[in-house]
């Protein structure tokens, strides 16, 4: 599968929110906290190369998501795979499960190098026939966005996705996404600048 996604920083995230709910009928879930930990390899940087692994705990749930390279410098389009490692309510000790693919992934090479956790709610909507997912995320260090998100099987609908999205954020007055990912945001708070193909840490 490839996501097709814009973000959006939010100066009234309130007002967003009620103009989603005018526009599209979304209402968005209950908050929950994501954290998301990113691993590098030595021999292979993901800095130059667009892509990312990701360990990511959503309350008491776990998954693994490998990002390809960007396919497109407006509207973020790139292969996405993901795989639940800890399904929600599986009675698993979560933090064991984690230190356990922490210690598979640094035998394999990796090495974990950035931490990010956020606030997010999410929401979903049809648009022009396309599902599309929203979120609004608040970061403490670097204040609130949201994204828009559609999945697609393959490249030949990408043009029509990209062309649905636009229309879909304009619709609720998104107007000038942003380019530089959360994990971007966070390396060059560091002093680590990272390049503009650094994909996104949704």
């Amino acid at each position: 599968m490839f996501e097709v996604e814009m973000k959006f920083r939010l100066t009234a995230p309130e007002a967003f929110e009620a103009k989603a709910a005018e526009t599209f009928g979304v209402r968005f879930g209950t908050p929950h906290i994501e954290e998301d930990l990113y691993f590098q390899r030595v021999s292979r940087d993901f800095r130059q190369t667009g892509e990312a692994l990701r360990l990511r705990r959503i309350g008491g749930g776990l998954r693994i998501t490998y990002k390809g390279p960007r396919r497109d410098r407006v509207v973020k389009t790139r292969e996405e795979i993901e795989l639940p490692l800890i399904a929600p309510g599986e009675d698993v000790p979560i933090e064991e499960r984690k230190e356990a693919w922490i210690r598979l992934l640094t035998r394999l090479g990796y090495e974990p190098f950035a931490e990010i956790a956020k606030t997010r709610k999410t929401a979903s909507f049809t648009f022009s026939g396309r599902e599309f997912n929203l979120t609004r995320d608040s970061l403490p260090d670097f204040g609130e966005f949201t994204e828009i998100e559609t999945l697609i099987p393959g490249a030949s609908e990408q043009d029509a996705a990209q062309n649905a999205l636009k229309a879909a954020a304009a619709q609720v007055g998104l107007t000038d996404p942003v380019f530089a990912s959360y994990l971007t945001l966070l390396l060059e708070s560091r002093g680590e600048g990272a390049p503009e193909s650094f994909p996104e840490s949704d």
